[in-house]
């Protein structure tokens, strides 16, 4: 984490000096530094649990719930525009997932825009996928992935107001519950669980 701050730090002090042209002749930085937030609702968990119960009998669930669960998450980022309609960039953040754990997830991801000319005011798409870990006792690694749209707002050459939409995926490991009894981790085979949920954010570009 460290690390990435220092990075991000270097890049935004040069991102004024390494600049490129697009195609209306206005320069842009070739690097950029963002935050973002988001507002989640997730609706739709798809899991599998093998544990053994308290009284020693091995169980074997599977199914499918449905219900409404907010959470927020927020993000910095780290890109580089590979030309004035394609950037790609790294997202490091701290996210909920649902009512089931935190995450502090990592991604890779492509966006889009359907104008070249980076001053005006710009529609995109994007795409992501990374890993990271779920924030509970014992500490699991989680899987997640999401693809979106949005609108982007230029308020000077440099900072841009982006409004964000997204459909995401998350698959993860929840705490297993028998009973209202927490299965302990030596006692569980299989805690997999996949999120789908969709979110509305802000996010500034620098």
């Amino acid at each position: 984490m460290k690390k990435f701050i220092l990075i991000s730090l270097i890049l935004c002090l040069f991102n004024n000096n390494v600049k490129a042209q697009d195609e209306g002749g206005e320069t842009y930085p070739k690097f950029t530094l963002g935050l973002e937030w988001g507002y989640i609702v997730s609706m739709t968990v798809f899991y599998h649990h093998n544990f053994y119960a308290p009284e020693g009998f091995r169980v074997d669930e599977k199914g499918f719930a449905w219900g409404c669960k907010s959470s927020a998450d927020v993000y910095l980022n780290v890109g580089w525009n590979v030309n004035p309609v394609w950037n790609l960039a790294l997202y490091i953040g701290y996210a909920g997932v649902g009512n089931l754990h935190k995450s502090l997830p990592v991604s890779i991801r492509g966006t889009r825009y359907f104008k070249a000319n980076m001053p005006q005011d710009r529609w995109f798409v994007f795409a992501d996928g990374g890993s990271g870990i779920c924030l509970k006792t014992p500490v699991q690694e989680i899987l997640t992935g999401k693809i979106g749209g949005g609108y982007q707002m230029s308020l000077s050459s440099d900072t841009k107001l982006n409004f964000l939409f997204s459909a995401r995926g998350t698959f993860t490991h929840p705490s297993v519950y028998y009973d209202s009894n927490r299965i302990p981790m030596n006692r569980t085979n299989r805690n997999n669980a996949v999120v789908g949920a969709v979110s509305i954010g802000l996010g500034l570009t620098f």
